[in-house]
């Protein structure tokens, strides 16, 4: 059986994988693919240089906004008001020096375990896959660029940013790779559980941001026939018989895990610890409950 994980993008929400990651490594349960996007490239990237839990954890739980990111404003309001060329609200290079500092990419390359991450080709906006074989400094920061608010990034001279904006939720490297189980590690709700109907224009907002950055992962189920399983508040039940009732033979098994509620905009780039350590413990109670009937 060929095993993937996919992580999602999210920006500091991405703790939550990590107590996810937490579980499955309890179970030990080893994805021979992990497809990641944005944040989750870095998890991803993290999970395959051979970065144990503790370590994870400690990072996530260490590296405070300071120590992520500074506000450019002064200059990001000068250039928008001259009418010049854009310039990121926020510098990154304290990120970048995390990155660099922390995952070894050459034990990336070495990994027994595939690695995919994606961009997008800011000329063509097509977006881009990259494995272990090629995945550098530049193609993580550029994975992880959220545009307007961090820097693009250069591969190869052409300039990339977010895999977000087209891939979210790159699922389609685990089909390709022909992965029987995949769980999916998403960092909102929706397109996971209902959500109630959005009573402010914030929610509304937030609710189209969220279910625009959903969308192609659901486009390919829907193009292929599959579905997922969120699996919201599962009971224990018999595996073997969970797995005819609620999985076609035609397609992998594939579970989804999300927080339980909206987590707001302020999430995406609050790296507070006290953010990251909730998300942790909720993203290692929900794999729990959730996938203790399968591994």
């Amino acid at each position: 059986m060929k095993r993937a994980l996919i992580f999602a993008g999210g920006g500091s929400r991405g703790s939550f994988q990590i107590g996810v990651w937490k579980y499955l490594t309890q179970r030990n349960w080893k994805p021979d693919i992990i497809c990641g996007t944005s944040v989750g490239a870095i998890n991803a990237v993290g999970i395959a240089s051979d970065l144990d839990i503790e370590t994870l954890t400690r990072l996530w739980t260490t590296y405070g906004r300071r120590k992520m990111y500074r506000l450019n404003l002064i200059r990001f309001l000068a250039y928008l008001l001259s009418g010049r060329a854009v310039k990121p609200l926020l510098d990154t290079r304290p990120m970048q020096s995390m990155v660099l500092k922390h995952l070894d990419f050459n034990a990336l390359k070495k990994s027994l375990t595939k690695v995919v991450i994606s961009a997008v080709n800011i000329h063509t906006a097509k977006p881009v896959f990259f494995d272990n074989h090629e995945i550098a400094l530049e193609h993580v920061l550029a994975s992880s660029a959220i545009p307007i608010l961090f820097p693009w990034h250069t591969i190869n001279g052409v300039p990339h940013w977010d895999g977000g904006i087209m891939t979210n939720i790159p699922l389609q490297p685990a089909l390709d790779f022909g992965a029987d189980e995949i769980i999916i590690v998403l960092l909102s709700p929706v397109s996971h559980t209902p959500q109630p109907f959005p009573k402010t224009l914030v929610k509304a907002v937030e609710h189209v941001l969220e279910q625009f950055l959903a969308s192609p992962y659901q486009s390919t189920l829907t193009a292929k026939g599959y579905r997922d399983m969120p699996l919201p508040q599962i009971q224990p039940v018999d595996r073997q018989k969970h797995s005819v009732i609620n999985v076609p033979a035609k397609q992998p098994r594939i579970i989804t895990l999300a927080p339980a509620k909206m987590l707001g905009f302020r999430s995406l780039l609050n790296f507070s610890l006290l953010q990251a350590r909730q998300l942790i413990d909720e993203g290692y109670k929900t794999a729990y409950t959730q996938l203790k009937p399968f591994i």
